[in-house]
């Protein structure tokens, strides 16, 4: 197999011309197979029939490119209302939302902080809990996640 990020930059290109986004690829080992969870997003929200296209395309994208040896399972879906953040343009996108971050090195102790993006740019971004605001690097950000209220 090639390594995760030749993988994701080779499809990335390919969905970006058909305008989609490809916010995450998780690559895990299921017994013999690789399991490939490709999560994918557009302009206005990923459809069913979105996701069975896309598979096709992933898939004879990794077969003509041979991005995997053997065999493995392909799964395409939307990222969810918990979606990963990890470039800058995912944060700026998601001003004023709330998201849920851990960090690589800890801040006054603490490793994880949940709350409201209150700005972003290109190397940062600022959180605001409620209390203070937060100013965090990307580079020490290990994961973020949107965290939005659900109300039922």
């Amino acid at each position: 197999m090639r390594d995760p990020k030749t993988i994701e930059e080779t499809v990335a290109k390919a969905l970006e011309a058909q305008q989609f986004e490809l916010v995450d690829l998780v690559i895990q080992t299921q017994g013999h197979k690789k399991v490939l969870q490709f999560f994918v997003d557009k302009k206005g929200g990923v459809t069913l029939d979105d996701c069975g296209e896309l598979t096709d395309k992933i898939d004879s994208i990794l077969e003509m490119e041979n991005l995997i040896d053997g065999a493995y399972i392909l799964e395409v879906s939307s990222p969810g209302v918990q979606r990963v953040l990890k470039k800058p343009a995912h944060f700026k996108r998601f001003v004023n939302e709330r998201v849920k971050i851990v960090l690589k090195l800890p801040l006054e102790g603490r490793g994880s902080f949940t709350g409201i993006i209150a700005s972003a740019a290109e190397d940062h971004f600022v959180l605001d809990d409620g209390t203070n605001q937060y100013k965090f690097m990307y580079e020490n950000i290990k994961k973020a996640n949107l965290d939005p209220v659900l109300e039922f």
